[in-house]
This record gives structure tokens, sequence and C-alpha cells, in this order.
């Protein structure tokens, strides 16, 4: 039989969570081999404000897919644009990962006053932003952009005080370590460590989707054991993200808007499966045609119904949000 070709872009942490799809696949006892792909994102060092930022790191991938080049394609799910795309569909969403961003550099609150931190998300931004408001402190929040490392290499090098990377990132590189129940942890920094904190979502709610995999294929992929790729997908991490992104869908925001979104499950009493979802949201607005966000606080807003109405739940919360905006106050 022949293997299944995996597609997914080149870098280390694409090609760790291609192999990690790979492993549960060869558990079904399905073969398959990586099929690198270079995409726009990897090759544009601008911001990602600048380059388009929705589907710039998948859009190559996809086109693979389609061109019949992969049988399947393996991408980080927040990068994944929420616009369907006709010719494709999510054949899974395997268990997910931690939801929280990590602060490369110390612990937030023991940082030094206007502090540099670096980000390219402006959902981080514009929450730390509220957080350093909150507490009467300034912080400097400086654009970074590249990989793993050379996020970390301007914190080791001392050219910024802190960085933010996803925690599911670095525990698939195997880069955090020395965790602690209050959050503390280290992250691997060439032949050290530097201090980190595993921040609580309470101050930095994650994007959503963040930290899941998606598992996409062609509707007329052509390999005869395709559709047993439906077999990795994880019914509640599903309906989480299903939440989440339909959230995101009905604001008509993209993937670098200011907000955060997390679906939480809870289960019975008696330990069976999940009924309810709870979906918390963070809004940074911003004003007039400008990507300026506004010193307000944000606006932060909950829903909470039975988890077989996840994507309606979403909606609802972003119907909410969009009665709450006043006129010239956009996302």
């Amino acid at each position: 039989m022949t293997a299944l070709r995996i597609g997914a872009r080149t870098s280390p942490l694409a090609r760790v969570q291609a192999d990690w799809v790979a492993a549960r696949l060869a558990e079904h006892g399905l073969d398959s081999r990586f099929v690198g792909v270079v995409t726009s994102g990897d090759v544009d060092q601008r911001a990602l404000t600048q380059i388009g930022g929705t589907g710039v790191f998948v859009a190559a991938v996809r086109t693979a897919l389609l061109e019949g080049r992969a049988d399947l394609a393996v991408h980080s799910l927040k990068d994944l644009p929420t616009a369907p795309d006709p010719g494709l569909r999510v054949a899974a969403v395997p268990p997910r990962e931690d939801v929280r961003d990590v602060l490369v550099g110390g612990r937030l609150a023991e940082l030094p006053d206007r502090a540099r931190i670096g980000t390219g998300s402006p959902r981080r931004a514009v929450q730390l932003q509220d957080w350093a408001r909150a507490h009467g402190r300034h912080l400097e929040v400086v654009p970074v952009r590249g990989n793993v490392d050379t996020r970390i290499a301007h914190v080791a090098a001392g050219r910024l005080e802190a960085c933010v990377l996803a925690a599911a990132g670095l525990r698939r590189l195997g880069r955090l370590t020395d965790e602690d129940a209050d959050g503390s942890c280290r992250v691997v920094a060439g032949d050290g460590t530097l201090p980190a904190e595993l921040v609580d979502v309470a101050v930095l709610l994650p994007a959503p989707g963040q930290a899941a995999l998606a598992v996409e294929v062609a509707v007329a992929g052509a390999h005869p054991r395709l559709a047993e790729v439906d077999r990795l997908d994880d019914p509640g991490t599903h309906a989480r993200v299903v939440a989440e992104r339909s959230f995101l869908t009905r604001l008509e925001a993209g993937c670098l808007a200011p907000v955060g979104a997390l679906a939480t499950l809870s289960r019975p009493a008696d330990g069976g499966a999940p009924q309810d979802l709870t979906l918390d949201a963070v809004i940074g607005r911003t004003v007039g045609s400008t990507a300026t966000p506004t010193a307000e606080p944000l606006l932060r807003v909950q829903i909470a119904g039975p988890v077989s109405g996840a994507r309606q739940l979403g909606i609802q919360l972003a119907q909410q949000v969009l009665s709450r905006l006043e006129p010239g106050q956009r996302l």
C-alpha cells in the first residue's frame, strides 16, 4: 500500500507536529512520509500585519493538497483561515496541547518597569498592556518575528527583557523544563536555560484554536485509506475549537485580530462524556481604519451551553460583542 503523504511547513515545529501525526497514523496501521512545503510566511520576514496575516502559513500547503502532491496536511489550527475551502475538509482535530502562553525571560510581575517584551501578536500585545494598566506598570511591546530560536535569542542577548511564545510549541519541541505548580518554568536556550512563566489564561487568553492541530484532506483525495485519517479526531477538542472559530468568524476578524477565545468542557459527576461548554473571550478594540488599539479596558465576555451547540454558542457570543461596540469602533 502506498504511504500517505503528509504535507506541512518545513520549520522545526511544523516537522515535529507532522511527525506526531505520523506516529498516530502508525498506531492505526497507516504508513506515511513527509512532504515539506515552503510558505510565504516562511520566506517573507515582514510583520504579519504587513503581509496579510491570515493564511500565509497554510496557503501553499493547501495548494499541495488540491494539486495532489500531498494526501493530508498538518496545520497549527490557529493559522487556518476560518472561511471554508470547498475543496478541502478538516478530517481530524487531535487532542489539544497546553493552551497557555509562556513569558520567556522571567515572571511577568517581576519584570522591571518599562520592560521590553517581544511579540508579533496584537492579541498578546493588548492583553499585556491591559495587565500593565491594571497594575500601574508600563511595558513596551516590541514586534518580533522568526522561529522559536530567533525570538529566544533576543532575550538571551539582552535585546529584550522577555518574549512570548505558545506553550504548545515549546512543549512539542521539548523546550519546557522545571515546571512548577505556580507556573514558573525554564526554557531551553542554546546550551542553557532561561527563566520563564506559564502565564495564566486569566492574564493571556489564547488565540482561537491555539495549541490544537488541524489534519486537513482534499475532498477529492484518491488515497484508498484516506478516510481512516478521521480516526485521529478528538470530539472534545473539536467541539471546543468549533466554538472558538465560529466566534471569530461571526466577528469577521482574522487570525491577527486582537481577539482571544477559549472554550472549556465540564464533565458530569459520573465522569461521562462532556455535556456543557463555556466559551470565554477577550477583545481589544481599534478605532476607525487604523490598527491602533484604544486605551480602553478590554471587552471580556462569556457564554455557556450544551456542547452539541458549540457552533451556535460562538455565534451568539460574537453577536453580543458586536452589539456592544460603539459606532466607529472595530476589531
